[in-house]
């Protein structure tokens, strides 16, 4: 059985639920597919390139943090790390990204969308998903009801895109089935932006430069129907800016810097969207909105013609002056933007510089929601709570350390001011991946508040902090938890 919240801490809650019904915030959660650390105005954008109005209205109504992380440098394990509290590389991904199936997350582990759903929140996963859907890796499973799936795993409203925008499946789903499926048909056509032949499923399909317009449409049309009676958790996931890059019609030569910054553009407005719905609807005040990404911005130095080159020739440091990019384990992968606002409760205009990670948000939110994590460290087993950051107050409980990853599996440690860069490959790693390594596997160690650049190695010379975030390292991996 999925191993719920004890029934003393359920009683407890429904005791409390009926007082804290008011209170309860909604809570939105935006994950951006790709998108570098610096690619907003208030993390350093130029104006004159790009313009991002409405990411940076959330932060200067609430908290930007400066030293954010995700689980790795690539997609599918920061997704998986939001929605579980864990590290995925405790889980069957130890490397890469996950494919078309089976799902990947464990449905009797709890999720944040369970835990908030018992809350009485209603719970919606609109956008990228590539977690996985069903049992097998069978696109003929996709013509019939794609179980375990996002419903399984706490959300009552799913549509999504199955892996990446531009993906050979070429359809949405929705809640558990392709969306507008006509016949069990697979009739294979033409060809992705990748080179992959699309699927060619008998049902809609998307048409990219739509692909944002859509999902947003989805997400407009979920939050029209909440009210203020009954709290809503929205993990909300755009395509943007992820490749293709393709910038809608509307906002097609707007920015300054190509159609990379067009897309960044389409970005906003579609987080415009959701601000002005939840406006108009008068449940603005009563919303926590966070903004993040799933990785660092990718910029593919081997492609010259790339939209991103382009923005990059234009002036535009999609990563700021961090180094290295998507995939990478330098912090320009896996050191993302991350903006909390909390009308009434996170002080406008604050500036943060706790380490945090994009899986503390399922041990924020329980504290928000006025219970905590259980005792049982099953239960988001690496998630540590920024609650008290938020409110401003000295966090006893901050993150002293976080592990990051880059695609190969390769790991590396920040704990202060300092980044140990391990050079264990993982098990099972193959003869291509291997080859695919592009640094020499030579242990790093980098004093981060001096070198954010990481041009300087300092293991020959620092043997007291080595060993202590090597100690710090294996402490983390030889335990289920980390909390």
């Amino acid at each position: 059985m999925k191993k719920h919240l004890t029934y003393a801490i359920l009683f407890f809650l429904l005791c409390i639920q009926s007082s804290l019904a008011s209170e309860r915030p909604n809570i939105v959660f935006i994950l951006a597919d790709d998108f570098g650390y610096s690619s907003l105005n208030c993390y350093g954008a130029e104006k004159d390139l790009v313009r991002t109005p409405y990411i940076d209205r959330i932060a200067e109504k609430g908290m930007k943090f400066t030293n954010a992380y995700v689980a790795a440098s690539v997609c599918t394990p920061t997704r998986y790390s939001f929605i579980t509290g864990r590290y995925p590389w405790r889980s069957r991904l130890k490397y890469g990204v996950w494919g078309y199936g089976p799902l990947l997350p464990d449905p009797e582990r709890e999720t944040i969308a369970d835990w908030l759903k018992e809350l009485g929140y209603n719970t919606a996963a609109i956008g990228k998903w590539h977690l996985g859907y069903g049992k097998t890796k069978s696109f003929e499973e996709y013509t019939g009801t794609l179980k375990p799936g996002p419903l399984e795993l706490g959300f009552d409203y799913h549509f999504g895109v199955p892996q990446n925008h531009g993906d050979k499946t070429g359809v949405f789903i929705e809640n558990d089935h392709i969306y507008g499926l006509r016949s069990t048909k697979i009739q294979p056509y033409s060809r992705t932006y990748y080179g992959a032949v699309y699927e060619g499923f008998d049902a809609p399909q998307r048409v990219n430069i739509e692909t944002m317009e859509d999902l947003t449409d989805k997400t407009v049309d979920w939050l029209s129907l909440q009210s203020s009676e009954d709290p809503f958790f929205l993990y909300f996931a755009p395509v943007a800016v992820h490749h293709p890059i393709t910038p809608s019609n509307y906002m097609r030569g707007m920015s300054d810097c190509g159609p990379y910054g067009d897309f960044i553009q389409d970005l906003d407005w579609s987080v415009g969207r959701i601000l002005q719905t939840l406006e108009y609807k008068g449940l603005l005040e009563n919303t926590i909105l966070i903004f993040t990404s799933d990785n660092g911005g990718e910029i593919p130095g081997n492609k010259p013609t790339s939209p991103e080159i382009q923005a990059v020739n234009y002036g535009l440091k999609i990563n700021g002056d961090l180094r290295g990019d998507k995939h990478t384990i330098w912090e320009g992968g896996t050191r993302v933007p991350f903006i909390v606002s909390w009308p009434g409760k996170v002080n406008e205009g604050t500036v943060s510089e706790d380490i945090i990670a994009v899986m503390d948000v399922f041990a924020t939110v329980a504290d928000i929601t006025g219970s905590g994590l259980p005792e049982d460290k099953d239960v988001a087993p690496d998630s540590k709570s920024f609650f008290s950051t938020l409110m401003g107050q000295e966090n006893n409980s901050a993150r002293i350390s976080v592990i990051t990853a880059d695609m190969h599996g390769l790991q590396a440690i920040r704990m202060g001011e300092w980044k140990l860069i391990d050079n264990t490959l993982p098990e099972g790693l193959s003869e291509t991946r291997k080859k695919k390594i592009k640094f020499p596997l030579q242990l790093q160690l980098y004093n981060l508040a001096e070198d954010p650049a990481e041009s300087n190695n300092l293991y020959d010379k620092n043997s007291k902090i080595v060993k202590k975030l090597t100690e710090e390292l294996e402490r983390i991996r030889n335990l289920e938890s980390s909390r």
